[in-house]
């Protein structure tokens, strides 16, 4: 009887993470309308229609009514195609929402929803479709959308140079020919200006479909301008764009501060956030959370200096539609500070392009041309994103998990270099950020790109040398969860010194910001790990030269799910390189025991908690085994599915 209730509550349990896991796989809902299958079969008696057939500003909300349909389905939708004239059996649509949203197309084949259009730099056009995605058929055409301002100054963003007297700020037109940006002091009162230069991409430069195929629309004219001269700390006001055709709303940033232990510094850092439809379109995108997450950071962000995002940025894999959402989502954030990123997987992979991961297509085909574009950081050149930058008492080190790291690799000696050159009496604090974790708690042992191949890859290149150089913090992604180490090397935690500093590197992971989460956590963590959560959220730090407090905040309700602070007394210098290998030699020697004996010591340690959980599942057992097999799953298919096939089916892929 006990083994019949097991296996069916492993059954349920099971059947929920199928659904979790095909949710997941599916980053962003625009890859399951099949192009190849679309036909063209119009309905003459289907009427459609739109409130507003000119866009007077990017975010305008029109009504969609339609009706006429003698035989209306669950899986008619309204879809929006840009640009109007574009081949149907060559580009997708850049959103869509179901019909059955309105309740009276199921009875009488007729309903009214609402779409909040974007300024996509072209004429565009809603089309009603048929037979779901798989066997798409378009079966009536509204009026055509005209734009008033193909021109309208959209996307801004901004980011450091590494330069403290700097600031860039990028923005989106379709071909305006004299851009620029203007400063100053007050509002409204701009004394200084900079022309802008501009570029773009096209089809050309990208790797494959859907990127050059059915996902193509023109990115518009990307442009940059550089603020300069700019004073520590000082709040100023900006506007961008043209003469002939407008300029931005006002915004207002605080230039970076006094590089030194002497700043008092606030920010924010995520990873793996992605972007959503305000009006509810693409409802089956996994990435909704990230709309909180976003109106949460904004709701703070008068404060905040500087955010950080390590990678998998806007999830768009090709569909270049989906860049434009995801800064639409962003814009009232990161034109108030400066956006610093590193590349992710699905901004880079693709095989035989370059990338650590050659038969990987994460990308969707972008390889990561869309992303160094319109993210522009201080990068050696194109295609090494790899660079850092000093902000108040911190030194950053951001770097590709993407791109080769081993030793002798050109990344790896820059890494080298920049840690050997940073100056601890400036910056006492080091932190390293990167995609891919470096620590992970996660059953996908996988080769070649698996969490737990790569992070042992990472490890085996840079764990020594962030000991070396004394690393405070690494800060990655990949991973959709959150997650914390104690301070570790060589995956043992070490103790905090006498002036209570870490005697090792806090490793974190901060992949929660959005994407569906992932749950193939392992069911017995190594003793290193403090905390690990699988909720969406986003993590603000605040720092000195003496302290650094992190504080996760989940999106659920705003409230701190996780708080710590590390600490260097005044003056701190780096010490001895070796000191671990110190530690551990008079630690040992003191208790008698040779590392061997420490080897057993620990071994027994690990029996002891085992035993425990053992006597605790004694308990309440029926509810802690469906509780265990919930949460651990996945884990468990690991075990009892040997196929690889089957492994990579239930959600380990991101």
């Amino acid at each position: 009887m006990f083994h019949i209730l097991c296996l069916v509550v492993f059954l349920i349990a099971l059947t929920s993470f199928a659904q979790d896991s095909a949710n997941h796989d599916m980053h962003n809902s625009l890859e399951k309308f099949q192009i190849g299958n679309v036909r063209h079969a119009l309905d003459d008696v289907i009427q459609l229609g739109i409130s507003h057939s000119l866009l007077r500003q990017s975010g305008q909300w029109v009504e969609i009514t339609w009706k006429g349909v003698q035989d209306p389905q669950d899986d008619d939708y309204i879809a929006l195609y840009a640009p109007a004239n574009v081949s149907i059996y060559e580009t997708s649509p850049v959103k869509y929402q179901w019909a059955v949203k309105a309740a009276s197309h199921r009875a009488h084949g007729a309903g009214t929803i609402r779409f909040r259009l974007l300024n996509l730099r072209t004429d565009m056009r809603i089309a009603f479709i048929q037979n779901g995605f798989e066997f798409p058929v378009v079966a009536a055409w509204g009026d055509v959308i005209r734009v008033a301002n193909v021109n309208e100054p959209l996307q801004g963003h901004l980011a450091l140079t590494g330069e403290n007297s700097e600031m860039l700020i990028q923005w989106t037109t379709k071909n305006s020919s004299a851009p620029e940006a203007r400063w100053g002091l007050q509002s409204g009162k701009y004394i200084a200006k900079a022309a802008a230069s501009s570029m773009t991409y096209t089809k050309e430069d990208l790797c494959g479909a859907p990127a050059n195929a059915q996902g193509w629309l023109d990115p518009g004219t990307l442009h940059k301008a550089l603020m300069t001269d700019l004073q520590a700390g000082q709040r100023y006001f900006y506007i961008y764009g043209d003469e002939a055709h407008g300029f931005s709303q006002e915004a207002s940033f605080q230039a970076a501060p006094t590089i030194g232990p002497e700043s008092h510094i606030r920010f924010l850092a995520i990873a793996d956030m992605g972007q959503a439809e305000i009006d509810g379109s693409n409802e089956e995108s996994e990435m909704i959370p990230a709309l909180n997450t976003t109106r949460l950071m904004i709701a703070e962000a008068d404060d905040k200096q500087l955010l950080i995002h390590n990678g998998d940025i806007s999830y768009a894999r090709g569909y270049s539609s989906q860049w434009d959402v995801f800064f639409d989502q962003v814009e009232r954030l990161v034109t108030k500070m400066p956006y610093m990123t590193t590349i992710g997987n699905h901004e880079r992979n693709w095989p035989n392009s370059g990338d650590r991961f050659p038969a990987q297509y994460d990308s969707g085909g972008e390889c990561g041309v869309a992303y160094e574009r319109r993210l522009q950081m201080p990068r050696p050149a194109e295609d090494k994103p790899w660079y850092s930058f000093d902000f108040g008492p911190i030194h950053f080190l951001q770097y590709s998990t993407e791109h080769v790291f081993a030793k002798g690799s050109e990344q790896h000696a820059f890494m080298l270099k920049d840690l050997a050159s940073v100056n601890r009496t400036l910056t006492p604090w080091l932190v390293v950020g990167g995609h891919r974790p470096f620590y992970i708690d996660s059953t996908n042992n996988l080769e070649p790109d698996g969490d737990q191949p790569v992070a042992r890859a990472l490890r085996d290149a840079l764990e020594d040398v962030f000991y070396k150089y004394q690393v405070d913090m690494t800060w990655h992604g990949h991973h959709h969860s959150y997650q914390r180490t104690c301070p570790v090397y060589k995956e043992r935690c070490l103790p905090f010194n006498a002036d209570g500093t870490a005697a090792g590197p806090v490793h974190l992971v901060i992949g929660h910001a959005g994407a569906g989460l992932c749950l193939n956590t392992l069911p017995q963590r190594p003793l290193f790990w403090e905390r690990v959560e699988l909720t969406h959220g986003y993590m603000r730090v605040e720092a000195n030269g003496t302290d650094m407090h992190c504080e996760v905040v989940t999106d659920v309700d705003g409230s701190v799910m996780d708080s710590f602070t590390l600490h260097k007394p005044p003056g701190w210098q780096p010490k001895d390189a070796h000191r671990f290998e110190s530690w551990e030699k008079s630690v040992l020697g003191m208790a008698g025991m040779s590392r061997r004996t420490n080897n057993s010591a620990q071994a027994g340690l690990q029996a002891m908690q085992d035993a425990v959980r053992e006597n605790v599942l004694g308990h309440g057992w029926i509810q802690r085994i469906v509780h265990y097999i919930r949460r651990h799953r996945s884990n468990m298919l690991h075990h009892f599915l040997s196929h690889r096939h089957i492994v990579r089916s239930v959600g380990v892929l991101y």
